[in-house]
């Protein structure tokens, strides 16, 4: 894992929805193999927000679980009271959540939590100042967590909360825009669009839903901000190759979808970088190269943007600055 994210260029790392399983026994993992490989990264863990053991209980108990995570860290892993729950089921097993007309095929999508139950555990974590994040594949899941956003800040009104949006699969325009009167940001899947988009609207939501996924243009023109993920092991941990997608909108054919939801490539860059910071609420730390700011940084071989579109993820990463120190890649 350590070579795999040096390799992609990665200075910093999050962790989303970390203790899946036993936080205790994922603790003691993750800090024995930062200390041991003391890899040129570090890594924000952001919890789970529904330990197993309350998933019928108090959500109230799931809160005070989670909050005393926060005061762990070492230099290598932290926590910044930031908490990731999930909506509708995942992409690749065709699982979200869709809106009439559903699938093409007549299956349904599953709600991996109940959306009467999604209300009541996020609610403690938005009182008590979370940043929120939540996974979301299919329209109708985007639809559950902005309607409980419209709830929660209409209860108890923040600004700057940063509830983000993650993976962002399918969506429609007006959610793009109820995502910018609420204030909400977006942490976009756009790889999926690439392996999936053309069997996606061939066998499963149709040409016009799945040209559509990750709609990042329209997040652009509406002034959101977004950053990119891999969701490895899902994907490839390459941001060049999530920025190459965002910006061509290649189809694993080469044919292009949603030519107009194709983004810059300084909108692309700026979210695998400021932006990407942004999401996790680590701007002042990393994101750019600022006085008062950790001094890491990706060096390439060329630059993104000097060379054709097309080859964006072909850029070879000839090393990074991890806190000031070089760390060069085995070519």
């Amino acid at each position: 894992l350590h070579e795999v994210l040096h390799a992609g260029g990665h200075t910093t790392v999050a962790d989303m929805a970390w203790g899946m399983f036993d936080y205790e026994m994922e603790w003691a993992a993750c800090v024995q193999s930062m200390e041991v490989a003391n890899p040129p990264y570090r890594v924000m863990m952001v919890p789970r927000g529904l330990p197993e053991p309350e998933l019928m209980g108090n959500p109230e108990d799931a809160f005070a679980r989670v909050d005393a995570l926060t005061d762990r860290g070492t230099d290598r892993l932290f926590f910044d009271r930031h908490v990731k729950f999930f909506t509708d089921g995942a992409f690749f097993s065709e699982l979200m959540q869709l809106t009439d007309p559903g699938y093409i095929d007549g299956h349904h999508g599953e709600w991996l939590t109940a959306p009467d139950q999604f209300e009541a555990i996020a609610r403690p974590y938005w009182n008590a100042g979370y940043r929120i994040h939540v996974h979301c594949t299919g329209d109708l899941g985007v639809e559950l967590a902005l309607d409980v956003l419209d709830k929660l800040q209409f209860e108890r009104p923040r600004v700057d909360h940063r509830f983000t949006i993650e993976h962002f699969g399918v969506s429609t325009e007006d959610q793009v825009r109820r995502i910018k009167a609420l204030g909400a940001i977006v942490s976009a899947n756009v790889y999926y669009l690439h392996e999936l988009g053309e069997a996606y609207w061939r066998k499963s939501i149709g040409h016009e839903r799945a040209s559509q996924m990750a709609r990042l243009g329209s997040l652009a023109r509406a002034g959101v901000p977004f950053g990119l993920h891999s969701d490895f092991t899902m994907a490839p941990a390459h941001p060049l190759t999530s920025v190459w997608v965002a910006v061509n909108r290649f189809a694993e054919s080469g044919a292009v979808l949603g030519e107009n939801e194709r983004v810059s490539v300084h909108q692309a860059l700026r979210a695998i970088t400021i932006d990407a910071a942004w999401v996790m609420g680590q701007e002042n730390m990393i994101g750019s190269i600022q006085s008062g700011k950790k001094a890491d940084f990706t060096v390439l071989d060329e630059d993104p943007y000097g060379v054709d579109t097309a080859r964006l993820k072909d850029i070879a990463i000839h090393a990074t600055v991890f806190e000031g120190v070089a760390h060069l890649l085995d070519k």
